[in-house]
Protein backbone atom coordinates (compact mmCIF):
# COMPACT_ATOMS: atom_id res chain seq x y z
CA UNK A 1 0.00 0.00 0.00
CA UNK A 2 1.18 3.15 -1.13
CA UNK A 3 1.34 5.73 1.77
CA UNK A 4 2.85 8.94 0.86
CA UNK A 5 4.93 10.16 3.78
CA UNK A 6 4.71 13.91 3.91
CA UNK A 7 7.89 15.89 2.85
CA UNK A 8 9.03 18.90 4.49
CA UNK A 9 8.16 20.72 1.75
CA UNK A 10 4.49 19.18 2.13
CA UNK A 11 4.68 20.33 5.53
CA UNK A 12 5.19 24.51 5.44
CA UNK A 13 4.06 24.97 1.39
CA UNK A 14 0.80 26.06 3.11
CA UNK A 15 2.01 28.11 6.07
CA UNK A 16 2.79 31.51 3.76
CA UNK A 17 -0.98 31.32 3.23
CA UNK A 18 -2.55 30.28 6.21
CA UNK A 19 -0.25 32.68 8.70
CA UNK A 20 -1.37 35.77 7.07
CA UNK A 21 -4.59 34.79 7.07
CA UNK A 22 -4.81 33.94 10.53
CA UNK A 23 -2.97 36.88 11.30
CA UNK A 24 -5.34 39.51 9.15
CA UNK A 25 -8.59 37.55 10.77
CA UNK A 26 -6.99 38.13 14.41
CA UNK A 27 -6.60 41.70 13.37
CA UNK A 28 -9.82 42.43 12.32
CA UNK A 29 -11.50 40.83 15.15
CA UNK A 30 -9.42 42.89 17.34
CA UNK A 31 -10.16 46.34 15.54
CA UNK A 32 -13.76 45.58 15.55
CA UNK A 33 -13.74 44.94 19.67
CA UNK A 34 -11.96 48.20 19.95
CA UNK A 35 -14.05 50.04 17.41
CA UNK A 36 -17.11 49.10 19.69
CA UNK A 37 -15.34 50.09 23.15
CA UNK A 38 -14.94 53.37 21.14
CA UNK A 39 -18.47 54.01 20.14
CA UNK A 40 -19.98 53.16 23.40
CA UNK A 41 -17.40 55.63 25.18
CA UNK A 42 -18.24 58.44 22.81
CA UNK A 43 -21.49 57.67 22.65
CA UNK A 44 -21.88 57.70 26.80
CA UNK A 45 -19.71 60.48 26.45
CA UNK A 46 -22.60 62.75 24.57
CA UNK A 47 -25.06 61.37 26.38
CA UNK A 48 -23.78 62.48 29.53
CA UNK A 49 -23.13 66.16 27.85
CA UNK A 50 -26.64 66.32 26.86
CA UNK A 51 -27.92 65.37 29.90
CA UNK A 52 -25.77 68.06 31.44
CA UNK A 53 -26.50 71.06 28.96
CA UNK A 54 -30.27 70.15 28.12
CA UNK A 55 -30.82 70.82 31.88
CA UNK A 56 -28.02 73.72 32.29
CA UNK A 57 -29.09 75.96 35.47
CA UNK A 58 -32.48 74.38 36.04
CA UNK A 59 -32.23 71.12 38.05
CA UNK A 60 -32.68 70.59 41.71
CA UNK A 61 -29.31 68.93 43.17
CA UNK A 62 -30.05 66.28 46.21
CA UNK A 63 -27.16 65.69 48.42
CA UNK A 64 -26.00 64.10 51.53
CA UNK A 65 -24.52 61.71 53.02
CA UNK A 66 -25.12 58.30 52.92
CA UNK A 67 -28.24 56.92 55.35
CA UNK A 68 -29.48 60.48 55.25
CA UNK A 69 -32.68 59.39 53.39
CA UNK A 70 -32.01 61.41 50.27
CA UNK A 71 -32.25 58.61 47.90
CA UNK A 72 -35.71 58.16 49.58
CA UNK A 73 -36.43 61.72 48.95
CA UNK A 74 -35.21 61.40 45.44
CA UNK A 75 -38.37 58.47 44.77
CA UNK A 76 -40.56 60.87 46.98
CA UNK A 77 -40.15 64.10 44.91
CA UNK A 78 -40.27 62.14 41.42
CA UNK A 79 -42.80 59.06 41.70
CA UNK A 80 -44.08 59.75 45.42
CA UNK A 81 -43.56 56.37 46.35
CA UNK A 82 -41.33 55.59 49.24
CA UNK A 83 -39.56 53.09 47.32
CA UNK A 84 -36.48 50.88 49.68
CA UNK A 85 -33.78 52.67 49.77
CA UNK A 86 -30.26 51.79 47.74
CA UNK A 87 -26.69 52.84 48.39
CA UNK A 88 -26.77 54.53 45.02
CA UNK A 89 -23.18 54.46 43.20
CA UNK A 90 -24.39 56.63 40.43
CA UNK A 91 -26.16 59.72 39.61
CA UNK A 92 -29.85 59.35 40.07
CA UNK A 93 -32.13 61.62 37.48
CA UNK A 94 -35.82 62.34 37.39
CA UNK A 95 -38.37 64.82 37.04
CA UNK A 96 -40.68 66.01 39.60
CA UNK A 97 -43.95 67.98 38.46
CA UNK A 98 -45.28 70.86 40.30
CA UNK A 99 -48.87 70.95 39.98
CA UNK A 100 -50.74 70.94 43.16
CA UNK A 101 -50.60 74.83 43.80
CA UNK A 102 -52.79 76.87 42.59
CA UNK A 103 -54.92 75.93 39.25
CA UNK A 104 -54.14 79.26 37.35
CA UNK A 105 -50.64 78.08 37.13
CA UNK A 106 -49.21 75.87 34.31
CA UNK A 107 -47.92 72.72 35.55
CA UNK A 108 -43.91 72.68 35.93
CA UNK A 109 -41.48 70.03 35.23
CA UNK A 110 -38.21 70.44 37.67
CA UNK A 111 -35.47 67.83 36.79
CA UNK A 112 -34.17 66.06 39.89
CA UNK A 113 -30.45 65.12 40.40
CA UNK A 114 -29.28 63.27 42.89
CA UNK A 115 -25.25 62.94 43.95
CA UNK A 116 -23.82 59.65 45.34
CA UNK A 117 -23.04 59.78 48.43
CA UNK A 118 -19.31 58.39 48.22
CA UNK A 119 -16.59 60.60 48.86
CA UNK A 120 -14.91 60.25 45.66
CA UNK A 121 -18.21 60.23 43.61
CA UNK A 122 -19.68 63.68 45.03
CA UNK A 123 -16.51 65.51 44.39
CA UNK A 124 -16.57 64.30 40.68
CA UNK A 125 -20.46 64.87 40.36
CA UNK A 126 -20.42 68.16 41.98
CA UNK A 127 -17.78 69.16 39.28
CA UNK A 128 -19.81 67.70 36.63
CA UNK A 129 -23.22 69.07 37.49
CA UNK A 130 -22.62 71.92 39.21
CA UNK A 131 -23.14 74.38 36.25
CA UNK A 132 -26.76 72.02 35.93
CA UNK A 133 -28.30 73.29 39.31
CA UNK A 134 -30.89 76.10 40.24
CA UNK A 135 -30.86 74.63 44.01
CA UNK A 136 -29.52 72.29 46.49
CA UNK A 137 -31.11 70.79 48.85
CA UNK A 138 -28.77 68.75 51.35
CA UNK A 139 -30.33 66.23 53.44
CA UNK A 140 -29.45 65.34 56.86
CA UNK A 141 -30.66 62.33 59.45
CA UNK A 142 -31.57 64.06 62.55
CA UNK A 143 -31.60 61.22 64.86
CA UNK A 144 -27.52 60.49 63.80
CA UNK A 145 -26.29 63.94 63.18
CA UNK A 146 -24.00 64.11 66.38
CA UNK A 147 -22.30 60.83 65.61
CA UNK A 148 -22.09 61.93 61.74
CA UNK A 149 -21.23 65.72 62.31
CA UNK A 150 -17.48 65.85 61.45
CA UNK A 151 -18.98 64.22 57.59
CA UNK A 152 -21.70 66.09 57.73
CA UNK A 153 -19.48 69.41 58.19
CA UNK A 154 -17.58 68.45 55.27
CA UNK A 155 -19.81 67.84 52.82
CA UNK A 156 -21.92 70.78 53.56
CA UNK A 157 -18.44 73.15 53.63
CA UNK A 158 -17.46 71.95 50.40
CA UNK A 159 -21.28 73.07 48.70
CA UNK A 160 -21.44 76.41 50.72
CA UNK A 161 -17.18 77.25 49.31
CA UNK A 162 -18.25 76.08 45.90
CA UNK A 163 -17.57 79.26 44.07
CA UNK A 164 -19.78 78.52 41.29
CA UNK A 165 -22.66 78.36 43.54
CA UNK A 166 -21.86 81.46 45.14
CA UNK A 167 -21.52 83.56 42.26
CA UNK A 168 -24.76 82.36 41.11
CA UNK A 169 -26.70 83.00 44.55
CA UNK A 170 -27.99 79.50 44.61
CA UNK A 171 -30.79 78.87 47.47
CA UNK A 172 -29.32 75.88 50.04
CA UNK A 173 -32.15 74.05 51.94
CA UNK A 174 -30.82 72.13 54.72
CA UNK A 175 -33.29 69.14 55.18
CA UNK A 176 -33.49 67.97 58.78
CA UNK A 177 -34.94 64.40 57.89
CA UNK A 178 -36.13 61.95 60.19
CA UNK A 179 -37.86 64.82 62.74
CA UNK A 180 -40.93 61.92 62.84
CA UNK A 181 -38.34 59.15 64.83
CA UNK A 182 -36.27 62.13 66.25
CA UNK A 183 -35.69 60.73 69.89
CA UNK A 184 -32.87 62.75 70.38
CA UNK A 185 -34.83 66.05 70.43
CA UNK A 186 -32.19 67.89 67.88
CA UNK A 187 -34.36 70.57 66.92
CA UNK A 188 -33.57 72.82 63.73
CA UNK A 189 -31.95 75.14 66.01
CA UNK A 190 -29.96 72.35 67.84
CA UNK A 191 -29.12 71.24 64.90
CA UNK A 192 -27.57 74.37 63.26
CA UNK A 193 -26.06 75.36 66.44
CA UNK A 194 -23.87 72.13 65.97
CA UNK A 195 -23.44 73.07 62.48
CA UNK A 196 -22.19 76.26 63.18
CA UNK A 197 -19.87 74.93 66.13
CA UNK A 198 -18.52 72.18 63.39
CA UNK A 199 -17.79 74.52 60.84
CA UNK A 200 -15.71 77.17 62.88
CA UNK A 201 -13.67 75.01 63.64
CA UNK A 202 -12.57 74.75 60.30
CA UNK A 203 -9.04 76.03 59.87
CA UNK A 204 -9.90 78.64 56.90
CA UNK A 205 -13.70 79.03 57.64
CA UNK A 206 -13.76 82.67 57.93
CA UNK A 207 -11.34 83.46 54.67
CA UNK A 208 -13.96 81.25 52.62
CA UNK A 209 -17.34 81.71 53.60
CA UNK A 210 -17.55 83.66 56.75
CA UNK A 211 -16.97 87.07 58.08
CA UNK A 212 -13.24 88.15 58.61
CA UNK A 213 -12.74 89.26 62.27
CA UNK A 214 -15.28 87.02 63.82
CA UNK A 215 -14.84 84.09 66.32
CA UNK A 216 -17.39 81.96 65.38
CA UNK A 217 -19.08 81.29 62.34
CA UNK A 218 -22.75 81.72 61.41
CA UNK A 219 -24.42 80.41 58.41
CA UNK A 220 -26.27 84.32 58.81
CA UNK A 221 -22.76 85.44 57.75
CA UNK A 222 -22.88 83.72 53.92
CA UNK A 223 -24.37 86.81 52.00
CA UNK A 224 -23.84 84.88 48.54
CA UNK A 225 -25.78 81.66 49.05
CA UNK A 226 -29.21 81.90 50.53
CA UNK A 227 -29.15 79.12 53.35
CA UNK A 228 -32.75 77.99 54.75
CA UNK A 229 -33.69 75.20 57.15
CA UNK A 230 -36.84 72.80 57.24
CA UNK A 231 -37.42 69.55 59.01
CA UNK A 232 -39.90 67.09 57.85
CA UNK A 233 -39.90 63.02 57.33
CA UNK A 234 -39.34 61.20 53.79
CA UNK A 235 -41.19 58.47 55.45
CA UNK A 236 -44.84 59.87 55.51
CA UNK A 237 -48.29 58.27 55.73
CA UNK A 238 -49.60 61.71 54.67
CA UNK A 239 -48.23 62.11 51.27
CA UNK A 240 -50.36 65.87 50.25
CA UNK A 241 -52.30 68.34 51.69
CA UNK A 242 -51.13 70.28 54.88
CA UNK A 243 -50.29 67.67 56.78
CA UNK A 244 -47.53 65.78 54.70
CA UNK A 245 -44.08 65.66 56.50
CA UNK A 246 -42.12 66.79 53.16
CA UNK A 247 -44.54 70.32 53.05
CA UNK A 248 -41.91 72.79 53.53
CA UNK A 249 -39.85 70.76 51.60
CA UNK A 250 -42.31 70.91 48.25
CA UNK A 251 -43.49 74.78 49.16
CA UNK A 252 -39.76 75.58 49.17
CA UNK A 253 -39.06 73.87 45.77
CA UNK A 254 -42.59 75.89 44.46
CA UNK A 255 -41.23 78.89 46.23
CA UNK A 256 -37.95 78.99 43.79
CA UNK A 257 -39.47 77.73 40.56
CA UNK A 258 -42.41 80.03 40.40
CA UNK A 259 -40.63 83.00 41.31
Amino acid sequence: MNTHQPTSFDEHIDKPFIDPISQTFRRTILLSILTLLLTIIVLWWIRRRQQRFAHHGKCLLLCGIAKSGKTLLFNRLTSNLEKRPFYAMSVNHGTMKLDYLSSDRPIEKVHVIEIPSNTRHYQYDFLVYKTSAKAIIFVIDSTTIEKDLKYVSDYLYHIIRERYFRDQHLPLLIFCNKQDINKTDHSIQRIRYLLERELTSKQQIQEDIGQLGKETFEFSDVKDIRIEFAEGSTIDTKKDGEGSHLLKVHQWIARIWFK
